[in-house]
């Protein structure tokens, strides 16, 4: 896990973090300011593709004191970011993909981020302690949907458009005292959204959260390997060798000694898309050296997108077709939420949740009722079809 204190150098931290975020942005901050929604918006127009999700406040006293732009909010609404409005916000998260998490005292403004005294914790390559992050974004916005008042709309941004130039302008006027108390959004009760960092960490030495047994994907959904070749036979194809597996981003919380399900995307035997389980492997961890150089960019191009990786020492595969493997949506009607650690505790999981889980993921930890069922099956499976020694 790559852990730092970031006090001066925040927006710079941020940009790095976008340019590695494929997929999903979440957001928490009471005050958006109009440069740092400038240059999300931006980003935003430039990758279509990411959605991007933020929980703020709508306080007209806010859009006049210029704590928060309203401006900000419409280029950000316009680029197609989803707002949401909480009364009564303070936490502050930044959630890149599944991957990193920034949580602090920053909000996403140009003083928060630039000009403030203002300190953070950078979380990267660290999925957990993100896993938990988006839990408690996701908990906070089902709230927020549920009751259906918190959407921020271009309704409300034209409607505080009309009065915040001329109530700024008045308070000119210091004999005056204003007061500006109009506020939308939902209000929660403040057992259903505790301290930011109690929520994400407070479970962290939990049973399940330290299990050493992880889903290892090979293969992406725009690349699905074919469903008739065996492991063995799909590595040698793809130019992969047999006892290393590659990761997009550093897998830092890989230990030695952990186990790697061999999760291949590919099709199932009626050919429908899934990810396929057809064996396992024990790891010696993730080394600082495990990193590509140049020549084995030169010779082996696609390890561009995935420099890092770790090494076998010891596991087995199927001696069959990966279509013969476990299917993944088998472990999720098996096991539930109870695939995955920062799922167990929470009350209701929808199926489309679940699995949704290990989209974009390169590898995800799950649990020992995951575990055993894997080796189960697979054990089933080595009977029946004979094995490969990795």
């Amino acid at each position: 896990m790559a852990v730092s204190l970031v006090s001066n150098d925040l927006l710079e931290r941020f940009k790095g973090l976008l340019d590695e975020t494929e997929n999903e942005l979440n957001i928490i901050s009471p005050f958006i300011g109009t440069q740092t929604a400038t240059l999300l918006a931006d980003w935003l127009i430039l990758n279509p593709t990411i959605s991007c999700n933020i929980i703020t406040r709508f306080y007209r006293e806010d859009f006049v004191e210029r704590v928060s732009s309203i401006y900000g909010l419409e280029r950000l609404l316009h680029a197609k970011a989803k707002i949401y409005a909480l009364i009564d916000l303070h936490s502050k998260l930044y959630s890149f993909d599944a991957h990193s998490v920034i949580i602090g005292s920053a909000n996403f403004t140009q003083g928060g981020f630039l000009s403030n005294h203002e300190v953070c914790v950078i979380m990267e390559d660290e999925p957990e302690i993100t896993e938990k992050a988006n839990e408690y974004f996701y908990d906070l916005l089902g709230q927020i949907q549920m009751d259906g008042n918190g959407v921020v709309t271009q309704e409300w941004i034209d409607e505080e458009k009309k009065y915040v130039p001329h109530l700024a302008a008045n308070q000119r006027n210091r004999k005056v005292t204003y007061s500006n108390i109009s506020k939308k959004g939902v209000v929660l009760k403040k057992m259903v959204h505790p301290d930011l960092f109690e929520s994400i960490l407070e479970n962290s030495n939990d049973y399940d959260e330290v299990t050493g047994y992880w889903l290892k994907f090979e293969g992406t959904g725009e690349d699905r390997i074919p469903n008739d070749y065996n492991y063995k036979q799909m590595k040698g194809e793809r130019r992969r060798t047999l006892d290393l597996t590659y990761f997009p981003r550093k897998p830092g919380s890989i230990q030695s000694e952990d186990t790697l399900f061999l999760t291949i995307v590919s099709y199932d035997e009626h050919d429908k898309p899934t990810p396929m389980i057809v064996g396992y492997a024990k790891t010696s961890g993730f080394k600082k050296e495990n990193v590509v150089d140049d020549s084995d960019i030169e010779e082996y191009p696609w390890v561009y997108r995935f420099p890092f990786f770790v090494e076998f020492t010891s596991g087995k595969v199927i001696n069959a077709p990966i279509k013969y493997g476990i299917r993944l949506i088998d472990v999720y009607n098996h096991s539930g939420k109870v695939t995955f650690p920062s799922l167990r505790k929470r009350s209701n999981v929808s199926q489309r949740t679940l699995q949704s889980m290990h989209f974009r993921r390169s590898h995800i930890r799950i649990t020992q009722e995951a575990y055993d069922y894997l080796m189960n099956e697979l054990n089933a499976r080595f009977r029946t079809y004979g094995e490969i020694i990795l």
